[in-house]
Parts: structure tokens; C-alpha cells; sequence
């Protein structure tokens, strides 16, 4: 895709990589419990992945999306109506395993205001330390954007069918 830099090789390469996908197994888990432990609300029950209603945009990075792909469940999805999140199903999520840390995040829980981004930050700079260890630069992209140039480029290991 047009203005798009995404290292689809190294992302395709590393989602095939069980090594890979252990770490960031490991990295998700602990992320999942910290996030437990300060008990959130979520209040709009899925409203946030309508990105164009709720004006919001979703950014991942390079690791993000291999991981992602790793834990796909059927074909990569490229799009969804009227600027939902493709994986926005019936008001739930239908990529739980593998979703991005933005998604694990956020909440729209006023309390959750004060700890999301210093998490956000210390979590992404934990990303780039996986990129570097398994050879997939870093990328910071628009989610869908970056779904769609995955699908657009349906080569190489972890083919996705879009």
C-alpha cells in the first residue's frame, strides 16, 4: 500500500517462528495480568473498534502484526463496514489471542486514563526489543492500514487469504 512501510517479509518470517511466538506469548501474559490487577471497566462494550464513530485510530507495530498473523484463526480480514475494526463482530472481539496491545489497553474507564500510556510506552519499547531479537524492524502503522498491505502482498510463509 501507497505510504506504507511495513517489513512484510521479517513479519511473515517471524509469524512462523514458535520462538517468536513464545516470547511474545510471554510478553502478552504478563501484559494481560498487569492490566487484570488494576481492574478496569470497560463501559462502551466495543463501541471504540467503530473507529470512525468513535474517532479513533488503532496503531501497531511491525511485532504486533506477526504475532497477530501467528494467532489468526481463517484468513486475514482487510476491511470492515463503515470503519469498524475487521474483527468486530456482533459487539465482540473475534481476535482475542492475538490482538494488539492498543486493544489490551485501552479502556474507557476514566480511571484507566492515568496508567494507560505510561503502560503503552513501556510495553512498546518491550516490542522493540523482540523485533530486534528476532530480526523484524520496527513499524508503527495504522491497524487496517496495515491489514490491508498484508493482504495486498499474499506471498511468503504465513500467506494470508484475503
Amino acid at each position: 500500500m501507497p505510504g506504507i512501510e511495513l517489513p512484510i517479509d521479517d513479519i511473515r518470517r517471524a509469524a512462523a517462528d514458535p520462538a517468536f511466538c513464545a516470547a511474545m506469548d510471554a510478553l502478552y501474559v504478563e501484559l494481560d495480568a498487569e492490566i487484570d490487577e488494576r481492574r478496569p471497566v470497560c463501559l462502551n462494550r466495543g463501541v471504540c473498534c467503530d473507529f470512525e464513530r468513535y474517532g479513533h485510530r488503532l496503531y501497531v507495530t511491525a511485532v504486533e502484526l506477526a504475532y497477530f498473523i501467528a494467532n489468526a484463526d481463517g484468513p486475514l480480514r482487510a476491511g470492515g463496514p463503515a470503519g469498524d475494526c475487521p474483527y468486530h463482530e456482533g459487539g465482540v472481539c473475534v481476535a482475542r489471542a492475538g490482538r494488539p496491545v492498543g486493544c489490551r489497553v485501552f479502556f474507557c474507564d476514566p480511571d484507566a486514563q492515568d496508567w494507560q500510556g505510561p503502560l503503552t510506552e513501556r510495553i512498546l519499547e518491550r516490542l522493540r526489543h523482540v523485533g530486534a531479537r528476532f530480526g523484524v524492524p520496527y513499524a508503527y502503522v495504522e491497524w487496517r492500514s496495515a491489514l490491508r498491505a498484508l493482504c495486498e502482498r499474499g506471498d511468503g510463509p504465513a500467506e494470508p487469504s484475503c
